[in-house]
């Protein structure tokens, strides 16, 4: 900025002197035509010939100083052209530095960041991966527990274990009651989207995993309960991760049951269709249409 600056000053500076060159000869010019006059005058009785003389002089004085005058002015424009034009160039030539280097940096950026995009992918996949085994890990912890949802608030705690025994041994009489051991059985707090009329659900660990899975099974098909047990819900204890994650397959489910096809979910979570012998393993809800084009679909 500083040198276009100086720059400007010097042009204004040149424009300034050619003004002042063009003045100065144009004094020299009015001089010398007063002077061949004044000549002219004093002469008095001089003779034609010198009278004729005169202004002829006068005149070739006049041209020579204003030739002199334009040709000092014209070099003196040429060699401020020139300086000029050689500045230009090498602005031209510094851009042109620059432009070449912008460019190789930005071939630079887009290498690095085609390579960060595709690690990126990669670590979101391998950070997918983690979470779906902690996801499943969590689940396995509780699998042997079962929640139930309906137990009144007026069975206390000491009666518990009592209750649920009678409701077990309602659901599978065959079962000896020592096999239906419990290693913990307590309330918990209320979900968000239970009602408040509700009472809190029960969360218990049964000793033994296939003594669960039975219960379990019968739970789901169980007719002719006691009153008591009439309107208890058990269900399996899930992880968060894992509700929310079922909670997208509900429009899919919701397709299956409206078409009477049966589903079961797997671990990790999995939506396991079958129908006329076809069995089908869904990871994502975004995957249906995947399975559904390639004709594997139930």
């Amino acid at each position: 900025m500083s040198q276009a600056k100086s720059r400007r000053h010097q042009d204004k500076l040149d424009k300034t002197n050619f003004f002042s060159q063009k003045k100065v000869a144009a004094l020299a010019i009015q001089s010398a035509v007063a002077d061949q006059q004044d000549g002219a005058e004093n002469s008095g009785g001089s003779s034609p010939g010198s009278e004729a003389d005169s202004p002829q002089n006068g005149g070739l004085l006049t041209i020579t100083t204003l030739k002199q005058a334009l040709e000092e002015q014209s070099q003196r424009l040429i060699s401020i052209w020139q300086s000029n034009v050689a500045e230009l160039k090498r602005d031209i030539q510094d851009i042109g530095s620059r432009t070449t280097h912008m460019e190789t940096k930005m071939e630079d950026l887009i290498d690095t960041h085609n390579a960060s995009t595709e690690q990126i992918k990669s670590l979101s996949s391998q950070l997918q991966q983690c979470e779906t085994k902690l996801m499943d890990l969590e689940d396995r912890s509780r699998r042997s527990n079962i929640r139930l949802r309906g137990i009144p608030e007026t069975i206390l705690q000491a009666d518990l274990p009592s209750y649920v025994h009678g409701l077990f041994k309602a659901l599978a009489p065959e079962v000896h009651t020592d096999m239906l051991l419990l290693d913990r059985l307590h309330r918990i707090p209320k979900p968000q989207q239970i009602a408040a009329s509700l009472p809190r659900d029960v969360l218990l660990k049964a000793h033994y995993f296939h003594v669960k899975d039975l219960l379990m099974r019968r739970s789901r098909t169980a007719k002719d309960l006691p009153m008591e047990y009439a309107t208890i819900k058990m269900f399996s204890d899930l992880s968060a991760a894992t509700l929310r994650q079922r909670k997208t397959f509900q429009w899919v489910t919701e397709t299956l049951r409206a078409n009477h096809i049966l589903y079961r979910w797997g671990f990790p979570v999995r939506l396991i269709a079958s129908r006329n012998g076809t069995t089908t393993a869904i990871p994502q809800w975004k995957k249906v249409w995947t399975f559904y084009d390639n004709g594997t679909c139930p």
